[in-house]
């Protein structure tokens, strides 16, 4: 995270409902940033953060007994997100927090900027699909009514998807090049659609690909799944025998395959080492030298995720 500037200095403060002084204990600089650290009724702690031009952006904050150190995100959908070690004191790295500002306004303002484009753009269904994993590509276009869909099902092929909301209803139908979507013309059922599409897919691509680098690599696992994780790119932990169990979001289909097999082994190591330590790093380089990078590309291609893939909230 970068440090703070004279040309973005910010205050912080700490308020605690249960404290003696009543009111809330504030600072503000002639910039008019700030941050906030709330702790709420139950125990529950928030984040508050009031950039120079008055807009308050809230985070959730959320302890995690994995965690070794703090780690702010701004997801796809615009919420922000702070992972706190369990046994860490926030109040204790306010010195921290506040000098996050300047990277808070700068993520921000891409993040609106980002928003804007995609809203000139206009449609949120895209006119192709790419699967780089599998190194093909989908033409997505609009087929006609149900009625229509139904008739190119009989006429035989791949199998159909099918996406219903109340009375709204979807056929999605899959060729050899091109995905054809039949029925309401909403963008949100066709997202829906495209959604579970690539989710079906990436069950029967995804797998292998992680099996083959385990078996390559002496990785002992027992279990591989494919998820609709709304903030990681996969997550591990081991059964009684030691094995490794893997889930890997589906989104995953949409990296790079080296990308992809980088995902892989990250999770793998975590088999031998279920943290985030020197040693694990340690581990992970022995597989791919370069994995800072590599971790850093994963980390803009989640930013960078299409609308229509973009996890909901």
């Amino acid at each position: 995270m970068p440090g703070m500037s004279e040309s973005a200095a910010s205050a912080a403060c700490l308020r605690d409902p249960s404290a003696a002084t009543s009111g809330a204990i504030s600072g503000l600089t002639a910039a008019g940033a700030s941050v906030c650290l709330e702790r709420r009724p139950g125990g529950m702690e928030g984040l508050t953060f009031r950039l120079a031009d008055g807009t308050v952006l809230e985070a959730v904050v959320r302890r995690s007994s994995r965690a070794r150190r703090l780690r702010l995100c701004l997801t796809a959908a615009g919420e922000w997100r702070l992972v706190v070690p369990s046994a860490l004191s926030l109040a204790a790295r306010l010195d921290w927090l506040q000098s996050l500002l300047p990277f808070v306004e700068r993520a921000w303002r891409r993040h609106r900027l980002r928003c804007a484009a995609e809203e000139a753009a206009g449609s949120l269904v895209p006119e192709k699909l790419l699967l780089p994993v599998l190194g093909r590509e989908f033409a997505v276009r609009r087929g006609g009514d149900w009625q229509q869909g139904c008739a190119a099902v009989a006429r035989g092929g791949h199998a159909p998807l099918r996406v219903e909301d109340g009375a709204r209803r979807l056929l999605l139908v899959p060729a050899e090049t091109s995905l054809t979507l039949f029925g309401d013309g909403d963008d949100m059922l066709a997202a829906e659609a495209l959604r579970r599409w690539c989710r079906r897919q990436a069950g029967q691509h995804l797998p292998p690909l992680l099996e083959e680098l385990a078996q390559r690599h002496g990785f002992a696992v027992s279990e591989i799944s494919v998820r609709d994780q709304r903030s990681r790119w996969g997550s591990c932990s081991r059964d009684r025998q030691g094995a490794g169990r893997i889930r890997l979001n589906w989104r995953a289909l949409l990296l790079p395959r080296e990308d992809a097999a980088f995902l892989c082994l990250h999770e793998l190591c975590h088999i031998r080492r279920m943290d985030h330590s020197a040693a694990y790093r340690e581990e992970l380089a022995r597989y791919a030298p370069d994995w800072p990078e590599r971790e850093r590309r994963l980390s803009r291609f989640w930013r960078e995720l299409p609308r229509w893939a973009r996890p909901a909230g």
